[in-house]
């Protein structure tokens, strides 16, 4: 599979799925990154590390998370891509495998989140799963848990160590769960359980895993995985 570019369609027009819709049974996996710019990305890690390091660490995770698409079973990968203007920049530094699209351009990643999902299931798949790049050895048997989950629940959370999610899974995009969501803070996950519970969604809760964002995680990280040394 070689990797390709499109855009979300704002025209409000049904876009043509014919030979595109997923079975019940096929996911889309989502990816949030950005292109790996120093003093752009993991900048707390960049206040310990140097930010020249934190983005070639950074880089490296991206491509420990796209290598998760052929094992996750994903029916298709796609990528969310910040900033706009550099997206043919990420095509290039990045291995084929996946279909990439700019994220929207807001301050809000609630917004980003729902705009980049709705634009997956323009592209016919009913089942989404949500991750980013913080979480690089995030156990691929995690994606495959939240997958099935989907098939009798409305909504799977992956919880994250530091009271946000690394992943989320969807048939159905409300963007009430992401709407007023003290994002990057520690009420993340109990925010969007207690909006999942307004809207009488059945919820699925992954295993907890933990993001690299910082100086403690990374060299947790580094005990386990020491190839994630940004010296290497």
């Amino acid at each position: 599979m070689t990797s390709s570019q499109s855009n979300p369609d704002r025209s409000g027009e049904d876009p043509d799925l014919s030979g595109r819709r997923a079975s019940s049974n096929q996911f889309a996996l989502l990816i949030f990154a950005k292109f790996p710019e120093p003093g752009k990305v993991k900048t707390r890690l960049a206040a310990s590390i140097g930010h020249g390091a934190a983005a070639a660490l950074y880089a490296k995770f991206v491509r420990y998370i796209l290598k998760l698409g052929e094992p996750s079973n994903a029916k298709e990968v796609f990528v969310a891509v910040a900033p706009p203007e550099r997206i043919e920049d990420f095509q290039k530094e990045f291995a084929d495998g996946y279909t990439s699209f700019a994220q929207i351009e807001s301050e809000n990643l609630g917004e980003r989140i729902v705009a980049a999902a709705q634009h997956v299931q323009a592209n016919g798949y009913e089942k989404i799963l949500i991750i980013g790049t913080d979480s690089p050895t995030l156990p691929v048997e995690f994606l495959h848990e939240a997958a099935a989950a989907l098939s009798t629940h409305d909504l799977v959370l992956g919880p994250a160590e530091d009271g946000g999610y690394y992943l989320i899974g969807l048939k159905a995009v409300h963007p009430q769960l992401f709407s007023d969501v003290a994002w990057s803070s520690a009420q993340v996950l109990t925010q969007t359980l207690d909006r999942a519970h307004r809207l009488n969604l059945r919820v699925h809760l992954l295993p907890s895993w933990y993001d690299v964002d910082d100086l403690p995680s990374y060299q947790r990280l580094l005990r386990d995985n020491p190839e994630f040394s940004c010296y290497k």
